[in-house]
């Protein structure tokens, strides 16, 4: 439901760099990889984040186009973790990794990956990774089976979310414990991200646009920050929008990628 791309702020992230501390940082979308500045994006937050697990999170598809900055971002050890949703898809992604890195890595195994002490991303399990001296370049997460979390479905025409138990849907979801950072702003979650721009774009229930639009991120310019980001550890009002239990997986068929202007 998010669209379009975002110009690079480095004063916005020196700010939030200077006011937290980040063990596990990621580039996410959408697909961080259709952003033409996405090298200015990689390079500018490694500056300010230093912490040692930082990914960019993509969908491998257009690997090709950042061929010449690739080398560079895993020089500052940025690593990237593509997900994999197909037999073409594993084809096609290994082909570009092995010409972008022209034949020198090493791919090890899921248990030679523990061993190096990479950390899982949450409901994420990797098979396979390739290193570039010894450093895991690419991570791979075979993906196809899905968590059903936000929208429900469709009636009458109008999308709806659900209607669940807040501190029950809270307790059960995958990423509780992994904010957002979008437009400047730290959220609870990517639900309520992808939820705002999702009743931007489709009709939903009144209720459901109401509770959506009370939501408030953080600021980094927050004269009580320290204790706003101590909140994010419990449930909010919009948790009802996400199922009681997010642990059902549902298999998605993914092989056709569409490719968007």
């Amino acid at each position: 439901a998010i669209t379009g791309h975002n110009a690079y702020d480095d004063a916005v992230a020196a700010t939030w760099a200077d006011r937290l501390h980040v063990n596990d940082f990621c580039i996410i979308g959408g697909e961080p990889f259709t952003n033409n500045d996405l090298s200015t994006w990689a390079l500018g937050l490694r500056k300010h984040f230093t912490c040692r697990d930082f990914r960019i999170l993509t969908n491998g598809i257009l690997l090709k186009k950042f061929a010449q900055d690739i080398p560079n971002w895993i020089a500052t050890r940025i690593t990237i973790e593509i997900s994999l949703h197909s037999e073409a898809h594993f084809e096609r992604a290994f082909a570009d990794i092995d010409e972008i890195l022209q034949g020198k890595y090493k791919k090890v195994n899921k248990t030679e990956l523990q061993q190096l002490g990479v950390m899982n991303h949450i409901a994420c399990g990797y098979e396979d990774a390739i290193l570039v001296d010894d450093f895991p370049a690419f991570v791979i997460n075979y993906k196809t089976k899905f968590y059903t979390w936000g929208v429900r479905g469709v009636k009458n025409g109008m999308w709806q979310f659900y209607d669940s138990d807040r501190e029950l849907a809270h307790s059960n979801c995958w990423h509780k414990d992994t904010p957002y950072i979008f437009e400047g702003k730290m959220y609870k979650c990517g639900t309520i991200v992808g939820a705002k721009g999702f009743a931007e774009k489709y009709n939903i229930r009144q209720k459901d646009r109401d509770l959506i639009e009370s939501y408030r991120p953080i600021d980094p310019m927050s004269n009580n920050l320290a204790e706003q980001i101590q909140q994010l550890n419990h449930s909010i009002p919009q948790c009802t929008m996400c199922p009681n239990s997010s642990n059902t997986l549902e298999k998605i068929q993914l092989d056709k990628k569409k490719i968007l202007p």
